[in-house]
């Protein structure tokens, strides 16, 4: 392969390194999502948003949608304490389970963030109070093909009457990572390579003189 050829796919390794998805934060690294509200909780996000970036938060605190604290609800909307319906069940309205998190981000759409299923304690006679998202795509979560600058990124429980409602959903992102020495990254490596192509071209065309 001519040095040339080398040294352009070397450039595109680079290029498609530094092509790396974002990661949503939430502001502080906490936001409570009150049950009470059908507005829910709001922040910007700075920068252009598509659904490969990805977002990570685990979630405390259970709404609960009926009066007197109870039918109050996991981020899946499976019921931890019972109200009109049992323990471990679920009840739902259109695309939602109610009291679920709803995750809405502004011009592109509205999903539920975990599924009301029996990893998420459907069922179960004791399901989890708290759930956990690992580092998901947002086109995993459900949110179609986009590209929005700045948007607004919405947390709701999903309900259609909230007058009765209390408590709330708190979202937390794990700390970040402690330091590491520094290690050669894949550019740093790439340009290594890079420069040894082009010196090798170099001496290649000197001896062909």
């Amino acid at each position: 392969m001519k040095p040339s050829r080398i040294a352009s796919l070397v450039c595109a390794t680079l290029v498609t390194a530094a092509a790396q998805a974002a990661n949503v934060n939430l502001p502080g690294g906490t936001l409570v999502i009150p049950g009470t509200s059908p507005a829910g909780a709001s922040f910007t996000y700075t920068g252009t948003l598509t659904q490969a970036d990805t977002i990570a938060f685990s979630q405390t605190g259970n709404p609960c949608l009926q009066s007197g604290n109870t039918y109050c609800v996991n981020g899946a909307g499976v019921i931890v304490v019972a109200g009109t319906s049992p323990v471990g069940a679920s009840t739902g309205f259109g695309s939602w389970t109610y009291g679920a998190l709803l995750m809405q981000i502004s011009g592109v759409g509205t999903v539920q963030v975990w599924p009301t299923n029996a990893a998420n304690g459907l069922g179960s006679g004791s399901p989890p109070t708290g759930l956990t998202l690992p580092t998901t795509t947002l086109a995993a979560l459900g949110f179609p093909a986009f590209s929005q600058a700045n948007p607004t990124i919405t947390f709701i429980v999903a309900d259609t009457n909230f007058g009765d409602n209390s408590e709330s959903f708190t979202l937390t992102q794990a700390a970040a990572p402690a330091a590491v020495a520094p290690v050669p990254t894949l550019a740093e490596w790439s340009l290594g390579a890079l420069a040894l192509l082009v010196g090798l071209g170099g001496a290649a065309r000197a001896r062909r003189r």
